[in-house]
């Protein structure tokens, strides 16, 4: 039944039009109303209907007093004729009358320093609606128009050359869905925040036409400014908190929630944990529940919304200002990532790599080339006689070089996944795309290896027999063919000359042959003197290196086989490179523009390269 809950008059601001413009009667198009949601100076978001007989018009068949920003003690500038319901939007046209008001006004809207009307309504019916939370006006009746600064619907007002940009019901309820989620985030904004001064800034913020990010860092401003340090308070002790308490702990306990929920809590850290959880309104509730009662916690209204809208709300309401003056997109969102990010962490992190094992981190920070020195030893001292000068020592200037690239993909999360309860789209997809990265690393690694690219030291590939890091001819593991490639490797000098006796200490062999490499490290005796002997020789590479299998290996050779130093102790084999020294992917999220829910983009700024060949050889086996 309708009902009356707001003052009887309104007004809405609009924009004037220019086509159908005539200079002679000084008369002009304009877009007066139309049905999209606005605020009016009392905060609450108003809707006036166009239906056919929503509209009373029987005072505006004469025409309509032009004002200026309804100042009704003042004599109007004109009327308002032709007013007219064009579907979804109320037009009339601009009549300026011959005083010099008029005249001053009418050469105000030609030069556009003037674009913008508002309109005075009486309201006749009207009624509210729950799942919105707008008055809706069923029954209205324009009284007034008048020149105003700003407009408050940016669908209507002056044509500047062009038709009406509210023509057709699919902008009209695109412009309302903004409308009614700018109004949604804004009032996010202000939850918590309390007093006279707030209520004005929020008011002022409805009404307005500023961004939400504007609006933001209006309030981010307001509460530096009320925690400055004043003379009354000299370390500025008395600052606004503005319910940041309440939230930090509503969020802690989301994140918790949403840990065991997932999945995410260390065995051993379970009872702790769950011992917390109890004592908060989060224990035991699914992700559609979750998002109902962190709105609920924010003093939003969640009586009579659906799952949907619930779910919908919660992610996009702007986080609640914190004390240090930080803000993200909304607390429940960033939760949400913070969750996926743990995934895909652990997922990262549990990947068999084996690249890990035998590389070198160096941390670079930017995306341009970087040098990597290739320094000799300092060579040998000299005899210092009594009386002579020490000699200065010098390094080899030849140098290597990498790049980084950045890898990455996105996935989404959708609403639907949230409302079923879907934890595998925050477990399993994180999990796996953190696998993902960790394999792309891996590589990048061992492409280093199987396509034998030429360093710039020598203007050779990486394994070459003139270096001599690569054995003229094939052989299987053995004490042998071990043997030989290590006293290679002891021999090797740096640029200057001065010999490096190198210790290898990895043994990195494809799948295929894994297991003659074990037999060969862990046997006590010579596994190649039971062949025609009893196993008498002992084993002199036993427990000597580190096995490392890799089956990328196979896919180049299945017999091949390499002798790594430790990486950096002598000389570098091959280094992975970070951006900035971060060695994990990075997750970022953003609203989803291609599907309805939070897209999350998955990236890593990564690089391989061999430093120094002389630290690597291989045998192409047998």
């Amino acid at each position: 039944m309708p009902s009356k809950p707001m003052p009887d008059r309104i007004t809405r601001q609009m924009r004037i039009e220019r086509d159908g413009l005539d200079e002679d009667r000084r008369s002009v198009p304009v877009v007066i109303a139309t049905d999209a949601p606005i605020q009016n100076s009392f905060g609450e978001e108003i809707v006036l209907v166009h239906d056919d007989d929503a509209i009373d018009l029987s005072r505006a068949d004469r025409g309509l007093p032009l004002q200026v920003v309804h100042n009704g003690r003042e004599l109007p500038v004109g009327r308002v004729e032709r007013i007219r319901r064009d579907g979804k939007v109320t037009r009339g046209d601009l009549r300026f009358s011959k005083t010099q008001r008029g005249q001053d006004a009418w050469q105000d809207v030609m030069d556009e320093i003037i674009t913008d009307v508002s309109v005075g309504a009486d309201v006749l019916e009207s009624h509210h609606d729950r799942e919105s939370g707008a008055t809706i006006v069923d029954r209205w009746q324009p009284l007034e128009v008048s020149l105003v600064p700003v407009g408050a619907d940016p669908g209507t007002g002056i044509n500047r050359g062009g038709s009406a940009m509210y023509d057709t019901p699919d902008t009209a309820d695109r412009r309302r869905a903004d409308a009614t989620e700018r109004a949604e985030q804004i009032g996010a904004l202000f939850a918590g925040l309390e007093g006279e001064q707030w209520v004005r800034l929020e008011r002022d913020a409805l009404r307005g036409s500023d961004t939400v990010d504007k609006v933001r860092d209006r309030i981010l401003n307001e509460l530096k400014r009320a925690a400055a340090p004043t003379p009354e308070d000299p370390r500025g002790i008395g600052r606004a908190t503005a319910g940041e308490d309440h939230m930090e702990k509503v969020c802690t306990s989301i994140e918790l929630a949403l840990d065991f929920h997932l999945g995410l809590i260390k065995p051993e850290d379970v009872a702790d944990r769950r011992r917390e959880l109890s004592q908060s309104d989060f224990a035991g509730l699914s992700l559609r529940e979750m998002a109902r009662e962190y709105l609920r916690q924010r003093g939003e209204r969640v009586a009579g919304l659906s799952a949907e809208r619930a779910v919908d709300r919660a992610l996009r309401v702007p986080a609640i200002v914190r004390t240090n003056f930080s803000h993200s997109t909304s607390d429940f969102a960033e939760l949400l990532a913070a969750s996926a990010d743990k995934s895909l962490a652990a997922g990262y992190a549990e990947a068999p790599e084996t690249f890990r094992v035998w590389t070198r981190n160096v941390t670079m920070s930017n995306f341009r080339s970087h040098a990597f020195p290739v320094l000799s030893q300092f060579g040998d001292l000299d005899l210092v006689r009594e009386g002579e000068e020490f000699k200065a020592g010098t390094f080899s200037d030849k140098q290597e070089t990498a790049q980084l690239k950045t890898y990455g993909k996105r996935f989404p999360i959708t609403r639907q996944a949230i409302i079923n309860d879907d934890l595998n789209a925050f477990t399993a997809i994180p999990r796996k795309m953190g696998r993902a990265a960790a394999r792309q690393v891996g590589d990048l690694v061992y492409s280093v290896l199987t396509t034998n690219a030429n360093m710039l030291e020598t203007g050779r590939a990486l394994f070459n027999t003139t270096d001599g890091n690569l054995a003229a001819s094939g052989g299987a593991i053995s004490t042998t063919t071990l043997d030989a490639r290590t006293a290679a490797m002891k021999k090797r000098t740096d640029p200057s000359g001065a010999t490096l006796n190198i210790q290898p200490s990895f043994l990195l062999v494809p799948v295929a042959k894994e297991v003659t490499a074990r037999v060969q490290i862990a046997s006590e005796k010579d596994p190649a003197e039971g062949t025609t002997t009893s196993f008498d020789a002992p084993n002199p590479f036993r427990n000597r290196f580190q096995v490392v299998a890799e089956p990328r290996l196979d896919a180049d050779s299945a017999t091949a086989w390499y002798l790594l130093a430790t990486p950096g102790a002598e000389v570098d084999t091959v280094v992975v490179g970070w951006l900035n020294g971060r060695q994990e992917p990075f997750l970022d999220q953003m609203d989803g523009w291609t599907v309805d829910g939070i897209e999350y983009k998955v990236r890593i700024d990564c690089t391989a390269a061999a430093l120094d060949w002389r630290g690597m050889d291989k045998n192409p086996g047998a």
